[in-house]
């Protein structure tokens, strides 16, 4: 029982990946430390991959080729998205693309259309929407995905599981 519930509660603080929070991927300063030092492993062990394209996808065309042309550079930026990550990218700027032709849609004709009925355009939008959160999970290709699937540990799992028999002991388990 006792290893189970240091299990659950490495998991939600993140430990493994498997269970619980994704793990987060990030280089900001004032994020921890085990995760900018998690995102710094996954950049070196995929540094040698090639970068996304710059240029969209000849079938992209209007919205999504703008979306295209507005998030390579800052995804290049990152140095997290690879070409490997094309079509989850090139899904996104679809998705933004028709996300934002159903919203003109809703704008344009209301919630409710004449007749009393919901416009079919806030569905769309409502799935586009959707699809557009879950899309940099999809497939294992997204960052946050890679990481997971690495499952990269951070340096210091002996002191967290030290931490962690202290604040069980505190809390007043029986079983130390």
């Amino acid at each position: 029982m006792l290893i189970y519930k240091l299990f659950l509660w490495k998991e939600m603080k993140g430990g493994t990946g498997k269970v619980g929070r994704k793990m987060k991927i990030t280089n900001d300063e004032a994020d921890r430390a085990d995760q900018r030092a998690r995102t710094q492993q996954l950049m070196n062990e995929t540094q040698d991959w090639q970068t996304l394209q710059p240029t969209p996808p000849r079938y992209l065309k209007g919205i999504a080729y703008q979306a295209w042309t507005e998030l390579t550079p800052i995804l290049n930026h990152s140095g997290l998205v690879k070409q490997s990550d094309k079509q989850i990218v090139s899904s996104l700027c679809e998705q933004i693309a028709i996300r934002r032709l159903a919203y003109e849609q809703v704008m344009k004709s209301g919630i409710v259309l004449a007749n009393g009925r919901k416009n079919p355009a806030c569905g769309v939008l409502n799935d586009s929407t959707a699809k557009v959160k879950s899309l940099a999970e999809s497939l294992g290709l997204s960052p946050q995905a890679r990481a997971s699937l690495m499952n990269i540990q951070s340096d210091n799992a002996d002191d967290d599981t030290q931490n962690i028999i202290e604040k069980l002991k505190k809390a007043g388990s029986e079983q130390f």
